[in-house]
C-alpha cells in the first residue's frame, strides 16, 4: 500500500528511506517517506510505544532550581537576558551579536514587553526559554508539556502545565515551539489549537529541523537531525506554506539557525557513531573537536544565509 503524505494528501511517487535510531546506538530501523508533492519527510508508521525512545536523560523535566541566577553573576545573568528579550535598536546592533540569547531572536521586529502573553508548547521544564523571561519580570509567561511529571509552580511567577496544547485556555500574543512541532503526530491539528489560542494578529513561532536544506540532500538518512523515531516530520518550506495556509495562517517569514550540530553530528553518524558515545578525551582530541566545530559553524552561517541550513524558525501570523 502506497504511503499517503499526512500532509497534502498526495500518494504518488513518494520516495521511502529507512532510517536508524541513533542518538542511543539502538540501531532499530524505522521506514520513513518523503512527498514527491509537497516534500515533507515523515515516519511511515507511528510507534506504538516511544517511551523507550525517550530515556530519563532525554529531557529535563523535574523542576530547574535557577541556581545560575542567583547572587552577583546571576544578577548579570537577568540583564543579559532581559536586553536579548527586550533590548531596542542600539542594542541589537551592537552587543547582541556578543551576548544576546539566540533563544530571544525570534523576538526581533515584534515589539514584545514585559506584558506580552507567551505560551511555549512541549517546553520540558521551561529552563531554557520560559525561566528567564520569568526572572527579568514577564509577567504573563506559560508553557505546556504532557510528559511532565506534574504541574511545575515557580517562585518567580512561571507555571509549566502538565498538559498538551488541547487543554489550554485563554489568549496570547505568542505562541512557540522551540524544537518540539516535528515530535507531534497532528500538526495540523496542533496549528488549528494555536489559532484559536491566538489573539487577533498573533504570532505563533515555529523552530523544526527542515528538509529544505543543504544537509539533508547531503548525507539523507545519515543526517544527524532525522532522529528516528523520535521526528516523526521533517518538514520543507512547501509543507510548511501548505499547514498555514491550511490553518488560515499567513507564513510571512523563515529564519534559518542551524549549527555546527547538522556536521558534526551527521559525520558521527556515517561513521555510525552514536550521538552519545564518550567524547575521545586529552589536549588534542578537545583541540581538534573546537576547531572542527568552529569550521562547521562558519560554514551554516553560510547556509542560513543562502536558505540552506538544517533548521528554521517559521512566523505564522494568524489572519
Amino acid at each position: 500500500m502506497a504511503n499517503t503524505c499526512r500532509i497534502c494528501g498526495n500518494s504518488k511517487e513518494n520516495k521511502t528511506f529507512v532510517a536508524k535510531e541513533m542518538m542511543y546506538g539502538l540501531r532499530e530501523q524505522f521506514e520513513f517517506f518523503q512527498c514527491s508533492k509537497c516534500e515533507c519527510l515523515q515516519i511511515s508508521e507511528f510507534p506504538s510505544d516511544m517511551s523507550k525512545y525517550y530515556p530519563g536523560d532525554y529531557y529535563s523535566f523535574d523542576t530547574y532550581d535557577g541556581k545560575k541566577f542567583e547572587g552577583t553573576k546571576g544578577a548579570i545573568k537577568k540583564k543579559q537576558y532581559e536586553y536579548a528579550a527586550i533590548g531596542g535598536t542600539i542594542y541589537k546592533n551592537t552587543f547582541a551579536h556578543l551576548i544576546g540569547k539566540k533563544e530571544y531572536e525570534i523576538f526581533n521586529e515584534l515589539d514584545v514587553t514585559k506584558e506580552t502573553s507567551i505560551l511555549d508548547v512541549g517546553c520540558g521544564n521551561g529552563r531554557n526559554f520560559l525561566y528567564p523571561l520569568a526572572e527579568v519580570g514577564f509577567k504573563n509567561v506559560m508553557g505546556c508539556d504532557p510528559y511532565l511529571n506534574e504541574t511545575i509552580q515557580y517562585e518567580n511567577g512561571l507555571t509549566i502545565k502538565k498538559s498538551s496544547v488541547f487543554d489550554m485556555e485563554g489568549t496570547f500574543d505568542i505562541i512557540t515551539y522551540h524544537h518540539a512541532f516535528e515530535h507531534l503526530p497532528d500538526p495540523s491539528e496542533n496549528l488549528q489549537k494555536v489559532y484559536e489560542l491566538l489573539s487577533p494578529g498573533g504570532v505563533c513561532i515555529i523552530r523544526i529541523p527542515t528538509v529544505s536544506s543543504y544537509a539533508w540532500k547531503h548525507y539523507g538518512v545519515n543526517w544527524v537531525q532525522l532522529d528516528a523515531p523520535r521526528h516523526f516530520f521533517l518538514h520543507s518550506q512547501k509543507s510548511m506554506q501548505l499547514l498555514a495556509e491550511k490553518t488560515n495562517f499567513d507564513l510571512y517569514k523563515i529564519e534559518y539557525d542551524s549549527t555546527h550540530f547538522q556536521f558534526s553530528g551527521s559525520e558521527k553518524y556515517l561513521q555510525n557513531i552514536p550521538l552519545s558515545a564518550p567524547k575521545l578525551k586529552g589536549f588534542s582530541n578537545s583541540l581538534h573537536r573546537k576547531t572542527q566545530n568552529f569550521q562547521y559553524g562558519q560554514k551554516a552561517k553560510q547556509l542560513n544565509k543562502e536558505g540552506r541550513g538544517d533548521q528554521a524558525a517559521f512566523y505564522l501570523r494568524k489572519k
